[in-house]
């Protein structure tokens, strides 16, 4: 494998790579170099394998700084339509997640990270997209430990108009300005440049990360798009040495015939809640029509790219029972997600299914949530919902290579 260091100085520079019995099993010396490690054990789903690296500033026999960190060795690419960890097929299964839990509120909690990975384990899990922004680096060397894979999200949401400022911004001249066609667009485009930039820099050496989200749910229908996203995907594309795919969430109002952004992905990612915010309770039957008519579009232009599902969800009471089932109860909830999982299961080119969210959190009051988003498959308590126990059925028996 190749490698860089990167110092402040001009001293020179050792690395050297130790395996988890600590016997030393390569070394070089520079700041670039290739080191070769025989027999090399990989990292895997589950099966977790981190070789040590230990980076040295050196003038003459003098260390003048040392850096170790745990990293593990695996190839993941995108090909035919598949998901391949070290060479074999894999099917993503997991959640779109926030840094939220109950008495924390936001931020990092690594008792609770640690409850999170083990529901994860217990569900059958194997993935999840770090919505809407990087996590603390603890998550990411937790799942370096564990064996999960992430999808790394750019802190980039809400890249839409509000209908007021829509309108506001159309008015008069008879042309309707789209969200990246703006003044301030290029100074968008900068900031959205270094914080891809920052993420990449510091997320790159963990095994765990497997492919960058570059936005979620943006406003992608209108002509500035094209020359605001293909410089994102470039730069994500040069700043990595691995390479790894990259992707954005589509929202629902971009479809296969009007999402300009999705050319640039390597592979697509849908947020889709049919059943929910369209024709949702009992026109849930309508709704799955509706979803196989799009899915069939998507087929037409995806080339041999997969499609995942990044977020698809309902929200759902811990308490609440009803039959015949309605919205916000547990039934239906799982009823939704039953309906879901049939039109994902009847696409082959579908390759995984990030449900969201985790677990309910936080959110502003309004009339729309009650004390919070309570789309979670487990409760903001990390206990779990009627529907923590379908996946766990649905997850545990699916393959590997589901779709393989």
């Amino acid at each position: 494998m190749d490698y860089t260091v990167t110092t402040n100085g001009g001293s020179g520079c050792t690395v050297e790579v130790y395996d988890a019995d600590g016997r030393k099993v390569a070394a070089g010396t520079g700041k670039a170099g290739t080191l070769h490690i025989s027999n090399a054990c990989l990292w895997d789903v589950h099966a977790a394998y981190l070789y040590t690296f230990v980076v040295r500033i050196v003038d003459g026999d003098k260390v003048v700084d040392e850096y170790s960190d745990r990293i593990g060795i695996r190839t993941f690419e995108v090909k035919n339509g598949r998901f391949l960890l070290n060479g074999k097929p894999i099917y993503l299964k997991g959640f779109g997640k926030h840094e939220d839990a109950d008495l924390r509120g936001r931020g990092l909690d690594l008792v609770t990270v640690k409850r999170d990975f083990e529901c994860m384990k217990w569900i059958g899990a194997n993935c999840f997209r770090t919505s809407h922004y990087p996590y603390a680096e603890e998550v990411y060397q937790l799942a370096d430990e564990e064996g999960f894979l992430i999808i790394d999200e750019v802190p980039a949401v809400g890249f839409m108009e509000s209908l007021m400022n829509f309108v506001a911004a159309n008015q008069g001249n008879g042309k309707q300005v789209g969200y990246f066609e703006k003044e301030t667009t290029p100074k968008l485009l900068e900031n959205h440049k270094q914080a891809l930039t920052e993420m990449i820099a510091r997320d790159k050496n963990h095994a765990s990360v497997i492919a960058w989200s570059i936005l979620n749910e943006p406003q992608c229908t209108s002509e500035g798009t094209e020359a605001y996203f293909k410089p994102l995907f470039d730069l994500a594309h040069a700043l990595d040495p691995q390479k790894r795919p990259r992707t954005y969430a589509i929202i629902m109002m971009s479809g296969p015939d009007t999402s300009k952004g999705q050319q640039f992905a390597d592979f697509i990612s849908l947020n889709r809640y049919y059943g929910w915010y369209v024709m949702g309770g009992n026109g849930i039957s309508d709704a799955e029509d509706a979803f196989r008519a799009e899915m069939d579009k998507w087929a037409e232009v995806r080339g041999d790219r997969p499609v995942i599902f990044t977020e698809y969800g309902a929200d759902t009471l811990a308490e609440e029972h009803k039959l015949p089932s309605v919205m916000w109860s547990q039934e239906y909830q799982n009823e939704y997600l039953d309906m879901n999982h049939r039109v994902f299961d009847s696409y082959d080119f579908v390759q995984g299914e990030l449900v969201w969210n985790f677990a309910d959190f936080q959110t502003t009051e309004g009339i729309m949530r009650v004390n919070g988003n309570k789309k979670g498959i487990f409760t903001r308590q990390r206990h779990p919902k009627d529907a923590a126990y379908t996946f766990r059925a649905r997850w545990t028996a699916l393959p590997r290579d589901y779709k393989g």
